[in-house]
C-alpha cells in the first residue's frame, strides 16, 4: 500500500458530524459575541465562552486558533450580518427619498434590536479600532452600501428632490449617529433630561424625529 498516496485522500465528513461541527461553531460564535460585547477583547474570557457554548475549550482553539482569531471572526460576522440585511432592503434608486428613509429606519431598528453589536462596536472603538483596521472583509462589505447611498443621492439630485453638495459618507454617518447616540448614552441622558430613553414609545417618537431630520437635511438648501 502506498501510504504517501493514501494520505492525500480526504475522508469525507459524515453528515451528522458536519452538522455537529456547524452547531458547535455557531454556539461558540454566539457565546463569544455576548462575551466580547460585554467585556471587550481584553476582558473577554475564553473559558467563559466555552462554558456558555457548552463546548470543550479545545474545540474553540480547533475552530478559531486562539482568542484573537475568535474575536476577529465574531467582529467580521457582526459586520457581515448588518451588511447582508441592508442589501436585502431592495432599495429602488428611482425612489431616492423613500430609499434613504428606509435605510434610516432599518439602521435605527437594527441597532435597537442588536445591542450586542452596539457593545462590540463600543469595545472595538475603545481599542482605537485595533482589529477592524486589519480586516479586509469589513471595509469591502461597506463598498456596496456607499455606492447605494451615492446612487440615491445622484438620483435624488437628478430628480430635483435633493439639494446639491450631499456626500455619501457624511450622510451615512448622520444616519448611524441618529441611530446610536440615544442607545450608547441611554442611562446618563435619561438621568440628565428626566426622560426614559429606553421607553418603547419614546423610541418610536425618536425614530419619527430622526426621519424628519434626515428628510430636511436631504432637501433643504
Amino acid at each position: 500500500m502506498d501510504l504517501a498516496k493514501d494520505d492525500l485522500i480526504e475522508t469525507p465528513t459524515a453528515p451528522g458530524k458536519k452538522r455537529d461541527s456547524e452547531r458547535t461553531r455557531k454556539a461558540l460564535m454566539r457565546a463569544a459575541l455576548k462575551e466580547f460585547a460585554q467585556h471587550g477583547f481584553s476582558g473577554g474570557r475564553i473559558d467563559r465562552i466555552a462554558k456558555s457554548a457548552d463546548c470543550n475549550i479545545r474545540m474553540l482553539y480547533h475552530y478559531f486558533g486562539d482568542k484573537k482569531g475568535l474575536y476577529v471572526a465574531v467582529l467580521e460576522a457582526a459586520y457581515a450580518d448588518i451588511r447582508a440585511k441592508e442589501a436585502a432592503l431592495k432599495i429602488d434608486l428611482d425612489q431616492p427619498m423613500e430609499g434613504m428613509l428606509a435605510l434610516m429606519r432599518f439602521t435605527y431598528i437594527y441597532f435597537q434590536t442588536n445591542p450586542m453589536f452596539e457593545g462590540l462596536l463600543r469595545a472595538e472603538n475603545m481599542m482605537q479600532g485595533k482589529f477592524v483596521l486589519r480586516s479586509k472583509p469589513v471595509p469591502e462589505g461597506a463598498f456596496s452600501l456607499k455606492k447605494t447611498i451615492g446612487d440615491l443621492i445622484a438620483s435624488g439630485q437628478a430628480k430635483g428632490l435633493f439639494r446639491p453638495g450631499l456626500d455619501p459618507i457624511h450622510t451615512y454617518l448622520t444616519i448611524t449617529a441618529l441611530s446610536r447616540f440615544h442607545l450608547a448614552n441611554a442611562y446618563s441622558m435619561s438621568a440628565v433630561l428626566g426622560v426614559d430613553l429606553r421607553d418603547k414609545d419614546w423610541r418610536k417618537e425618536r425614530l419619527d424625529h430622526c426621519l424628519e431630520l434626515l428628510r430636511a437635511y436631504l432637501t433643504v438648501g
